[in-house]
């Protein structure tokens, strides 16, 4: 554990509040300013093989807006865009329908955007000395935002489970035959899927620069697809289908000898969510962002808008090219038909087959890379809270290159350090075996003469969309429901977004998840299978799939805390997690606060390193149930609860407690309270 150095009181005419003795060998990957209490607690973490000293990308590596909007455009721009409109089509037999449930799904980005964004900037806050608030931007997804450890086992195992690239590694596979006219096997397919997915993971695990540069070509390309696409229903618009497709008189009305359900309208709005379910990509990530107080919230909000605008354009080209005997046909290719009716004059069906599949082949890789990259990232967060087995080594970051082969970052050398690109190589592993295990589960279970894709991955597909997008985005709904509308709550006092704003976000955010989240449960009769699945995959599996994880990590939480309370029953000892975040104030966070200032003009930090350690403490007796790994009652950090500093010596997951601080000095770095004499050290000399 770091033990806190001598401190003398600061001497107001210097910037720094902490006396220089024994400092630590000079290294310069250390920013210059850096303070010598923080250099001292760096130089002993990097020397204690049991905690680990994470750096946030510099201000030149990190993600720019250009390349923020590409991961936004990557994630969004998925199989879900060809193959998601078949199925709502055929669901609801009904054109106008099919575009009011596209609609919803345009809501659930919009009103998401705003809700990802406020929290992005307000979660988690710390006191300064003088009593005013500050938050920096964390990545992780919705773990930051969400309270006690219950919700963080929930969501963790949830996302360790659903959080993979199954699907668009068979979407890839299912393309890349398509492309070059190859029938389907079992075999092929999983050796493609597996092959993207390998290139994938050793991608980011070796270079985190040409990941990010692939990511942005993709992304590029991608919108450039989206947009020909556009130019081409409207250069070839048949105008005859059009008006009978949205005729007003006709296309409220269900295709004839079709059956009413409420299952099936349920399945479709899950297929509506889907595409757009993306759209809080920069949010796992949020950290890595440039200037993030700057850069985030116009940079999400405009490219989610802009993604939004798109689908809706082309849903809206589908329907007035594509006549309704086809629109509503079962297991429509709707890319396919769409090609064959606009550009598809004089071109053989061959051609068309093989161009449509290399955009899908194109849509599906870049959906690979994009949230392999920030997946890896919230499973390296969620192990950053201790809750999983071997949590120091899939919350550290590694050198892995063909050169240098794979260690653990840093790497002693008499006193020096290494330089090389950092990359959560442990968590990419794990990313890497359960997407891998879900491929060979979805394409080596399919019992069939004659063999096909769609049941295992339209089960991926539905379960992942409910369990990761329906679940949590209803949670995160009702979560801000309660800070907006709570007596007592002053949740519109830290808030960027204005009140209306965000209540109005928060009803439709909450509306249009928990109408799928409750209705996929109504039994039809008529509707006994999911889509796309040749019968082959029962009504109630995706649902009971999410919920079967729901219960397995309920189960872990128990098990969990009943190991821990073992341990002090029997050994007296504690689970002990402390995080030491140390901020910068200078350069960047001073830039940051000088272009966007806020309403108290003050200065936006920056977290630069964080220091982890995972550790068993003695028990001391006087705590109140001593397991040491659950957020305590009352006042917090972050989450849906009112609070902003730790109190009790306790932090979050951990447990165990902010590394004891030094004295508050003038000009000093130490975000500390003054009357607990604990916080997060912090240095800058802005404080």
């Amino acid at each position: 554990m770091y033990q806190q150095t001598t401190t003398a009181e600061p001497d107001p005419s210097t910037g720094f509040g902490f006396n220089q003795a024994q400092p630590p060998p000079e290294a310069p990957d250390w920013a210059p300013g850096l303070d010598p209490q923080d250099q001292q607690a760096l130089y002993e973490a990097r020397e204690d093989h049991d905690a680990i000293v994470e750096e946030i990308p510099s201000e030149k590596d990190s993600l720019g807006r250009f390349s923020v909007l590409c991961l936004i455009f990557n994630r969004m721009i998925g199989s879900g865009i060809f193959n998601a409109s078949s199925q709502i089509f055929y669901n609801t037999q009904s054109v106008a329908v099919t575009l009011l449930l596209w609609l919803c799904g345009v809501a659930v980005a919009l009103s998401g955007i705003i809700l990802y964004i406020e929290l992005g900037l307000t979660v988690p806050r710390w006191q300064r000395p003088d009593g005013t608030k500050i938050s920096t931007p964390r990545s992780g997804g919705e773990l930051p935002y969400l309270p006690r450890f219950l919700a963080t086992c929930l969501f963790g195992v949830s996302f360790l489970v659903f959080g993979n690239t199954a699907t668009n590694s068979i979407a890839f596979a299912a393309a890349v035959l398509q492309a070059s006219n190859t029938s389907q096997t079992a075999g092929r397919m999983v050796a493609i899927a597996l092959a993207v997915n390998t290139f994938s993971c050793l991608l980011h695990s070796m270079s985190r620069k040409w990941g990010i540069r692939l990511n942005n070509v993709l992304g590029s390309l991608k919108v450039t697809m989206l947009v020909i696409m556009v130019i081409f229903g409207l250069r070839w618009l048949n105008l005859d289908v059009a008006r009978d497709n949205f005729d007003s008189s006709t296309s409220l009305k269900r295709a004839d000898n079709t059956q009413w359900g409420v299952y099936k309208y349920a399945e479709a709005m899950i297929y509506a969510i889907f595409p757009f379910g993306g759209f809080h990509q920069a949010n796992y990530v949020l950290a890595e962002i440039k200037a993030p107080h700057k850069n985030f919230a116009r940079t999400s909000g405009y490219g989610v808008l802009f993604i939004c605008c798109l689908f809706m354009t082309i849903t809206i080209l589908y329907a007035a090219n594509i006549p309704k005997a086809d629109l509503f046909t079962a297991d429509l290719d709707i890319a396919f038909n769409f090609f064959k009716r606009t550009v598809g004059s004089g071109v053989a069906e061959s051609t068309i087959k093989a161009a449509c599949g290399s955009l899908r082949a194109l849509s599906a890789i870049g959906n690979v890379i994009v949230f392999t990259f920030t997946a890896a990232r919230v499973k390296q967060e969620v192990a950053k809270e201790g809750v999983l087995p071997g949590s120091i080594y899939l919350a550290s970051s590694y050198e892995f290159t063909f050169r240098h082969g794979f260690r653990r970052i840093p790497d002693h050398q008499a006193g020096g350090f290494l330089h090389t690109e950092k990359s959560p190589a442990a968590a990419l592993a794990l990313h890497w075996t359960v997407t891998s295990v879900l491929i060979l589960a979805a394409m080596l279970s399919i019992d069939s003469v004659v063999f096909s894709h769609l049941p295992g991955y339209s089960l991926l597909l539905m379960a992942y969309a409910y369990g990761l997008d329906v679940i949590w985005f209803s949670c995160i709904g009702v979560g801000m429901l309660y800070l907006r509308l709570w007596p007592g709550s002053n949740w519109r006092y830290k808030s960027p977004i204005p009140h209306v704003v965000g209540v109005i976000a928060a009803v439709i955010f909450t509306a249009t998840n928990i109408v799928p989240l409750v209705t996929i449960w109504v039994y039809d009769p008529a509707q006994r299978y999911i889509a796309h699945s040749s019968d082959r995959v029962d009504w109630f599996a995706p649902q009971m799939t999410a919920m079967a994880v729901l219960v397995a990590a309920a189960l872990y939480w128990v098990g969990f805390r009943v190991w821990l309370w073992q341990k002090r029953v029997r050994e007296g000892v504690v689970w002990e997690v402390v995080r030491t975040p140390i901020f910068w104030a200078g350069s960047q966070g001073q830039g940051q606060a000088q272009q966007q200032g806020g309403a108290q003009g003050q200065p936006q930090l920056v977290q630069i390193y964080e220091i982890i350690r995972f550790k068993w403490r003695v028990w001391t007796g006087d705590e109140e149930d001593g397991l040491g790994s659950g957020k305590p009652e009352g006042p917090q950090q972050g989450g849906f609860w009112e609070g902003e500093v730790p109190v009790d010596n306790s932090y979050g997951n951990g447990g165990g407690g902010y590394a004891t601080g030094n004295n508050y000095g003038s000009g000093s770095g130490n975000l500390l309270n003054q009357n607990q004499q604990q916080g997060y050290q912090g240095h800058g000399q802005g404080y």
